[in-house]
């Protein structure tokens, strides 16, 4: 789900008690529930949607980076209730939880969206679904419906999404639908005993739907990246082969690491790969992963410049640690139309021993 904001939490929705609230409020006018997509139909939840909800509430996959651990039946209930009470937005502050249903009726999955309590013409949006959907398009139809609601009937002026920068599918899902990746926040919750860094994304009234789609290039682009950066995670101790990683680097391909203390150290595939495979099927380094936060693309003429920021985690003699660092890609496509990398440069902030995740 994205967003580390609670909806059950009731410390979070503005007193309902007060008929005024801010300047310039008002409750939002909705559309005529059920909102139909192709596939879709969204409405506000009701007290007998309560098993189906629980059905991926429950999940422990489901609640990793919701706010919360996995949902006992009463949590799930107790939610249900809260969210009805602010289910017009009279409030800024109060969430509309809406149920999504498939073509056969079955509730697959809520997106939510909030009222800014800052600025009533704003919202916030999240999502939860049933593993079973993902990867079919449902949650970006049904997300990308919500926000239709928030711009064409409530008329907001920006939606913003935040999901922890673990939580790749979220962040995916909101670059496809044409929300725009505006800032990392560092350490900005402390969430399950640790502090975490969350990925905010926001799309305005004028852009929404202007989002050109990306270019074939750009995906192979995206490909090739993420390719690279997969090749080089360990899980459990796992062997772990970078000839994934050597695929997409074009033979002639230049390494560089620049260090804090300006020194650049170059060099080639084998001189970049050999050691770091050695490295990763080590004893010392039993867990790796690192992976892009955000990032740019220019492409042009068969050539592309990427620029990223991204963060590693892993379990180094048995302590868990975390970093960031900045890399710099250039890739061209061969003869067959394959990109492969030319170039990296990449830095590494001081890394951190992360014990609180231990």
């Amino acid at each position: 789900m994205s967003g580390p904001t609670d909806p059950t939490d009731p410390t979070d929705l503005t007193d309902p008690t007060d008929p005024t609230g801010p300047a310039g409020t008002g409750a939002p006018t909705h559309p005529e529930y059920p909102v139909r997509t192709k596939r879709l139909r969204l409405r506000p939840v009701r007290k007998d949607d309560l098993e189906a909800i629980h059905a991926h509430r429950s999940l422990p996959e489901v609640a990793l980076y919701l706010p919360h651990e996995p949902h006992t039946r009463e949590a799930t209930a107790e939610m249900i209730e809260r969210v009805m009470a602010g289910e017009a937005l009279a409030n800024p502050g109060d969430w509309l939880n809406l149920a999504v249903e498939n073509e056969d009726g079955r509730l697959v999955g809520e997106v939510l969206l909030r009222r800014e309590p800052d600025e009533p013409e704003t919202g916030q949006v999240g999502f939860a679904f049933h593993p079973d959907v993902h990867r079919t398009g449902i949650p970006s139809e049904a997300v990308a419906a919500a926000l239709d609601i928030a711009f064409e009937s409530f008329g907001w002026h920006r939606v913003i999404g935040i999901c922890d920068i673990h939580n790749q599918g979220s962040a995916a899902l909101m670059r496809r639908i044409g929300m725009r990746h505006e800032s990392v926040l560092r350490d900005s919750t402390f969430f399950k005993n640790a502090w975490c860094s969350d990925s905010v994304f926001a799309v305005l009234a004028h852009e929404w739907r202007r989002t050109p789609p990306r270019s074939t290039d750009e995906r192979a682009v995206d490909t090739a990246v993420s390719v690279f950066l997969a090749a080089f995670t360990r899980r459990a101790g796992e062997p772990v082969s970078l000839d994934a990683a050597k695929a997409v680097l074009a033979p002639e391909a230049v390494i560089e690491y620049a260090a804090q203390d300006g020194q650049v150290t170059r060099m080639n595939v084998d001189e970049f790969l050999v050691p770091r495979q050695a490295y990763l099927n080590g004893t010392e380094l039993t867990d790796f992963e690192e992976f892009e936060v955000s990032f740019s693309t220019v492409v042009g003429a068969g050539r592309a410049l990427r620029s990223s920021l991204y963060h590693k985690s892993g379990i180094r003699d048995g302590k868990p640690f975390a970093g960031w660092g900045r890399q710099h890609f250039e890739l061209a496509a061969d003869a067959s139309g394959d990109w492969r990398i030319r170039s990296l440069t990449w830095t590494d902030d001081p890394e951190q021993r992360d014990d609180a995740r231990a």
